[in-house]
């Protein structure tokens, strides 16, 4: 349950600064905006709200937030499919798996 915590905090905070980043790069036109943020937007929304009700410990949103990290696994695979992962990317990757297979494959199981 303490993991579960710290992981909705950690995800929440992501989530945020993700969306916050690209609506004001949006704004400011700093760079082209890929077509992958117009679809990927919406799961990252998704991902922010159900990191809250993962804090407060919903069964339902460790499966979403495990869904979306293991989404975000495929998505750094697939944008370093030709160089070398750049480290934030790699980092970002990392943590996505190490959470997925947390909240996916939890240690213990529910008692009846």
């Amino acid at each position: 349950m303490k993991t579960q915590r710290i992981l909705g905090i950690l995800w929440l905070a992501l989530f945020s600064f993700i969306l916050v980043l690209w609506l004001w790069q949006a704004i400011e036109k700093a760079e082209s905006s890929g077509l992958y943020r117009v679809f990927i937007s919406p799961a990252f929304l998704f991902g922010a709200i159900a990191s809250f009700f993962l804090f407060l410990g919903a069964r339902w949103a460790r499966i979403s937030v495990g869904i979306i990290a293991l989404l975000i696994v495929a998505l750094v695979i697939l944008e370093n499919d030709n160089h070398w992962a750049r480290w934030p990317d790699a980092c970002l990757g990392i943590f996505a798996l190490a959470s997925a297979i947390t909240l996916l494959f939890p240690r213990r199981k529910a008692v009846a």
